[in-house]
């Protein structure tokens, strides 16, 4: 297509790059009224695509450490054709499982990106993903997460959103950043979807949230929060780490004043933070996250905080509770999640049984002794390395996933509960973190550089992405994940504990953790 031509529209604090311009009228550059302008999107394989959407105020200058805001209006109509910068960033510490990726970064980043078939009156089911990366990586509108498949094959409308991540968007130090800032920033998007998806051919009263690792963890944070209620009606949580609980205020805020220090930022002089460069926040970021590395340890520099306000309490008790439970829910887990990080661990690859030991003791107590036989019972070969992933796979993922889905269930509501077991070909990753996203979004050739993908058979691809893609919008359209081409799917209830299982042979399979002839997993 040739570059667009027409008249320059100034855009204020837009980073260089970003253009504007009013376009000539083409069937194939729909144009739909949000209440802050027009926009103009692009038709990519018979379905609508718009990039680039500002759906908060760029969170720059004064802004930096602020609560989002409503971003300002723009005459005419605006060019949504390209993707607008990332949240600034340094290297994903899963690069060697997912692949890299290289974007401009920018303070200017809360955009999003929607497909949808058609931007019509059509009512259609909303789905927003929220991108996993620890808090501090990632992005809604890299190819990874395109959405096309989901509005050709669903005729669903499909947004993907970029927030502020690391210091940017999670920092807690009172008086300068309150935290929480990419949680708020997802609320934000939610907002701009509630207030102005009607337009696109969606329906804003069946909203679908979907996230995974971060971007689900965010979610089940949103679930307790009072002010998030409605905003959606159903949620997707892949792979959430719920076992790391969220800090509370006063270790948030030592940890904050620490990664001042870092900055070089005298005490007292913290405002000084909003005019530090991006790369020096960045760089004292990576230096605070290795003070935090331990062994066998997922340590986050920056994450949600129980403030009080933003997040009342503890995450993980309250939804096991029942909080949220007027949300549709779906939840589940890849069996070997911490593969991803210790594949490249030596110190855990080459951990003796005196080191094993160690960590079981710290997170199961006194009676270590027993979970450590109890898991060497259920490994085939129970070496130091395989016991550590298992036991780290179920604090940090698994069990805080099946307390939610607990939870629901204690509140009469209908959760499905999945883990995808299918592993990847290459030595050492297995049923690692981050691989079943490719088989939920059905997108093989976004994902042919990645190298847990490598050596992948295509047909076995396309028949388990075809049960689990499907699976999923069917769940947003009405809430249950059953379709003709997937067995059938039951809820998880306290008894049966049913869990759909995604390998070469797909099905449902009860209790699939055990929990019901396991020992009794401790408190977290």
């Amino acid at each position: 297509m040739p570059p667009a031509t027409g008249i320059r529209i100034p855009q204020g604090a837009r980073p260089a790059g970003r253009e504007t311009f009013m376009t000539d009228a083409s069937p194939s550059m729909p144009v739909v009224a949000t209440r802050a302008g027009k926009l103009r999107g692009r038709m990519e394989n018979g379905v609508a695509v718009f990039r680039g959407i500002p759906y908060a105020a760029p969170p720059v200058g004064e802004l930096r450490f602020e609560p989002p805001r409503d971003h300002a209006a723009w005459p005419g109509e605006r060019d949504a054709l390209a993707d607008g910068p990332i949240a600034p960033q340094g290297r994903s510490r899963l690069a060697h499982i997912m692949g890299d990726f290289e974007r401009p970064q920018s303070e200017d980043c809360l955009t999003l990106t929607l497909w949808t078939p058609k931007a019509d009156a059509g009512a259609r089911p909303v789905m927003v993903w929220l991108h996993g990366g620890a808090y501090s990586s990632g992005a809604g509108s890299l190819p990874w997460y395109t959405g096309d498949r989901f509005a050709a094959n669903g005729d669903v409308v499909f947004v993907s959103v970029n927030y502020r991540l690391g210091a940017l968007g999670f920092l807690y130090l009172p008086g300068i950043s309150d935290g929480n800032l990419g949680l708020l920033d997802q609320m934000q998007a939610l907002r701009w979807v509630r207030d102005n998806i009607a337009a696109f051919g969606g329906d804003p009263g069946n909203v679908t949230v979907v996230g995974q690792s971060a971007g689900g963890g965010s979610i089940a944070a949103m679930m307790t929060m009072p002010d998030a209620k409605g905003l959606f009606h159903r949620a997707i949580l892949q792979s959430p780490g719920m076992g790391r609980p969220s800090r509370g205020a006063a270790e948030a805020a030592e940890l904050g004043a620490r990664y001042a220090h870092i900055v070089g930022i005298e005490p007292g002089d913290e405002a000084a933070l909003k005019q530090v460069p991006v790369g020096k926040l960045l760089s004292a970021q990576g230096e605070l996250a290795r003070s935090l590395a331990g062994f066998a340890v997922l340590s986050l520099p920056f994450s949600p905080v129980r403030d009080g306000r933003v997040i009342e309490g503890n995450i993980v008790e309250r939804l096991q509770a029942g909080v949220g439970g007027d949300v549709d829910v779906m939840v589940g887990t890849t069996r070997e999640e911490m593969a991803a990080f210790h594949c490249v661990d030596q110190a855990v690859l080459n951990a003796d049984e005196a080191a094993a030991r160690q960590v079981f003791e710290r997170i199961c107590g006194p009676r270590f002794q027993d979970y450590y036989d109890e898991f060497r019972r259920l490994r085939a070969v129970p070496s130091p390395a395989a016991m550590l992933g298992d036991l780290t796979t179920d604090q940090v993922f698994r069990m805080g996933s099946l307390r939610l889905a607990e939870g629901q269930a204690k509140a009469g509501r209908a959760a499905y509960v999945y883990q995808f077991d299918w592993q990847s070909p290459v030595p050492g990753f297995k049923s690692c973190h981050c691989l079943e996203i490719p088989f939920v979004f059905n997108n093989r050739d976004n994902w042919r550089d990645s190298p847990m993908l490598e050596g992948a058979d295509d047909a076995e691809f396309e028949g388990i992405a075809h049960a689990m893609h499907r699976a999923w919008i069917a769940f947003a359209r009405g809430g249950n994940p059953n379709h003709a081409g997937l067995p059938h799917w039951e809820p998880y209830g306290l008894e049966r504990r049913a869990t759909m299982r995604f390998d070469t042979l797909i099905g449902t399979v009860n209790d699939l953790a055990g929990l019901s002839y396991r020992l009794p997993w401790p408190a977290i």
